[in-house]
């Protein structure tokens, strides 16, 4: 069988490819180049294993399909999730494609999550568990993707690298083309906003740098003292007003998702456990498909609801359902 690793220069996708050749796979990797220039390690790398590697300059869809999202949703007061969506469109999608067509049967990453039976699972290690992020992918090419470190525990992982006498200088950025910080970045990007007001209890209280450097449930990087702890709750880009509120405030019992992506079968309702938050401890849910939206009803309030960042839905382990936030609300 032949298998397209996704090879970053990392870690994780290395000591995957070196796990599937030790299984006898036929093997090459494919790196993408999607912002000013290849990660060199992954020629040594490669070398290293034995393996061919193909190498893709994405820059054009990768700026057409993650970076212009990521701008546009903070220009509309929102919260974006490129992860999510390069998963979707860029890892296990052109990558993938471009795989197929170069004579593989399968596609692999050193992403930190399971497949079973064409079904997306979370990962045995929960604290790397990267399902979340995954709840994107397209239900059909599930069977044809495989992540060796899906049942295998961070630790054990850079143990084998160090056995290998690999060494790596660190985990990889949460944001993978934030080489400066975000206010910086947006505005190198053309999204420079005009400082505005805040507002509590119809009230200013201050002034903000401009909306889109904000996001529901933020409460550090306020700049202002107001003799208790406050937090944003919501945004309005057209007036430029950014509304602050206390804890209360921002604690939702529902909310409505949109863009459903569905990894399994589910009926029009269902009671389901919910994510808002890749580092969020999954809440108990009863859910309403509408077509390609739902309504959501959390079993307890949750913190900071945000618009534009991804909701991703478990039957235990198993990942059934994925889909973006518009709002969160109190009944």
């Amino acid at each position: 069988m032949r298998v397209a690793i996704l090879m970053s220069g990392g870690v994780d996708s290395t000591i995957a490819a070196h796990l599937l050749k030790e299984k006898g796979f036929e093997i090459f990797g494919i790196h993408m180049v999607h912002l000013d220039k290849p990660n060199e390690k992954v020629f040594e790398l490669a070398q290293k294993l034995g393996i061919d590697l193909k190498v893709l300059d994405i820059r054009e869809e990768f700026k057409r399909r993650i970076i212009r999202y990521f701008i546009d949703e903070y220009r509309k007061g929102r919260t974006p999730n490129p992860c999510y969506f390069c998963n979707r469109f860029i890892k296990f999608g052109i990558l993938f494609e471009e795989a197929l067509k170069l004579g593989a049967d399968i596609v692999a990453s050193g992403h930190y999550a399971r497949i079973i039976n064409g079904r997306l699972f979370a990962a045995f290690d929960k604290s790397k568990d990267q399902s979340y992020f995954l709840s994107s992918l397209r239900r059909e090419i599930l069977r044809k993707i495989i992540f060796p470190l899906g049942d295998m525990k961070k630790e054990d992982v850079m143990n084998l690298a160090r056995d290998m006498g690999i060494k790596f200088d660190g985990e990889s950025q949460d944001v993978c083309f934030l080489e400066k910080d975000l206010r910086s970045f947006l505005k190198e990007k053309g999204l420079n906003p005009e400082a505005g007001s805040f507002i509590m209890n119809g009230k200013v209280v201050g002034e903000h740098d401009g909306y889109a450097f904000y996001t529901i449930g933020q409460r550090k990087g306020l700049g202002l003292s107001l003799g208790r702890r406050v937090y944003v709750s919501k945004i309005d880009p057209e007036k430029n007003v950014v509304f602050l509120g206390e804890k209360d405030d921002v604690m939702y019992d529902m909310m409505f998702v949109s863009g459903l992506n569905f990894l399994d079968d589910v009926n029009d309702e269902f009671r389901s456990l919910v994510k808002i938050r890749s580092n969020f401890n999954a809440v108990g849910a009863f859910v309403k498909i509408m077509g390609n939206s739902a309504i959501v009803r959390f079993d307890e309030r949750v913190f900071a609801v945000t618009p534009g960042q991804i909701a991703a839905f478990y039957d235990g382990e198993k990942v059934i359902m994925s889909g973006v936030i518009e709002w969160g609300g109190r009944s």
